[in-house]
């Protein structure tokens, strides 16, 4: 075997580890070493903080859909970070101040991490939850959170985010999909103790171990690596449900996968030490296989099809796979083209999702290495 051979095989394997075997050995794991966490009916003092960027035409109801939430209203608190809206969203808001929603104004736009950095300090609640404005809430949500702080050992717990696709896109089909697979793979990791990453729409935190992230950084990546690393648990509560649409546009999701690998990469570099396999043991393998491999599947890709290149003359089983390879890219451009013109096929939006997401982490890792400036996302709406 030469070295190009090595290489194609080394890097096939490596896809499949990221996709397959990560999965499977999760699956092993929580045999013999699920957590059992304690739960709780508690009712502690609850921040409830909601970041919105130009959101007139979601604003409201998200206010409403938050004062309907089966708490005590003397127990819980609502704060909306606006981040240099130039819409009608403040406007909106402040008419409901007499309910006691509270608005905390920038004038230019910071980011949504170095907002919720200062409503933090704003907050009176021993929990904080942190939203979107376009997540809606079931009216249980806080309580199926806060449930988990009954055991001490937890920190950080993330709710279950469940997307509908009501434009119909193959974009939101993609997406959807994507997101069952990565819900699975929480579950697991829950499982362990070890969420890896939160949803910004709905997750809880305790207060005190809020570490304000630099605002380049991800705050619902790094917020659970940050109370991992001061020894607490992050779990998964399935039944905190968010409700929340899909992106429809091929550009946004691009543009939201490179900034999501942008920040997550600088997140990783900030939390190296967290590497250290022989501190914090399994959570290392498990931070590794999750976020590094997955950040570097689009250049193994690139590099499996220029390895398969010159190993053609090798041997058929490299024809075959170069078929394989070209067969499943050009479903991708099928359903590029389908996209366009406003139709879908469950053939071709695997494939197609598949590499607009890869596409999008390959953007993220080039601006990063070219040492370009975070993006600040702007919502599609």
């Amino acid at each position: 075997m030469n070295i190009a051979e090595f290489l194609f095989w080394f890097l096939i394997v490596g896809v499949f580890y990221t996709y397959f075997g990560y999965p499977l050995l999760l699956i092993i794991l929580t045999i013999f070493m699920s957590k059992t966490i304690k739960k709780g009916e508690i009712i502690p003092n609850v921040s409830l903080v909601i970041a919105a960027y130009n959101e007139e035409k979601a604003i409201e109801e998200k206010i409403k859909n938050s004062l309907a939430l089966d708490y005590p209203k003397d127990k819980l608190e609502i704060i909306v970070v606006s981040d240099g809206s130039t819409d009608k969203t403040n406007e909106i808001v402040q008419k409901f101040a007499l309910q006691g929603v509270k608005l905390c104004v920038f004038s230019k736009r910071l980011g949504k991490t170095a907002c919720r950095n200062e409503a933090m300090k704003l907050t009176r609640g021993d929990m904080l939850v942190f939203s979107d404005a376009t997540g809606m809430y079931n009216k249980d949500v806080i309580k199926k959170l806060v449930q988990n702080f009954n055991d001490s050992r937890v920190g950080c717990v993330g709710g279950f985010l469940r997307y509908i696709n009501p434009k119909n896109s193959m974009v939101g089909e993609g997406e959807g999909l994507y997101w069952r697979y990565e819900v699975m793979l929480r579950r697991k990791e829950s499982r362990l103790g070890n969420l890896m990453a939160v949803s910004g729409a709905i997750y809880a935190i305790r207060k005190e171990l809020y570490k304000f992230p630099s605002k380049e950084l991800a705050d619902d990546f790094i917020s659970p690596l940050m109370v991992k690393k001061q020894g607490y648990y992050c779990v998964y509560e399935t039944e905190a449900v968010c409700v929340e649409e899909t992106v429809s546009k091929n550009k946004n999701e691009v543009s939201k996968r490179a900034r999501i690998a942008l920040r997550n990469i600088k997140g990783l570099f900030y939390m190296k030490t967290l590497f250290n396999f022989f501190k914090y043991g399994i959570f290392s393998l498990e931070l590794f296989s999750h976020k590094i491999l997955r950040l570097t599947v689009p250049v193994f890709l690139l590099f499996i099809v220029f390895a398969n290149i010159l190993l053609l003359n090798n041997a058929q089983i490299y024809k075959i796979i170069a078929l394989m390879q070209v067969i499943f890219y050009s479903f991708a451009l099928i359903g590029y083209i389908l996209q366009r013109m406003q139709r879908k096929s469950r053939l071709f939006y695997i494939p197609f999702y598949f590499c607009v997401t890869n596409l999008g982490i390959l953007f993220g890792i080039i601006r990063f290495l070219v040492g370009k400036e975070e993006m600040i996302w702007k919502p599609e709406r």
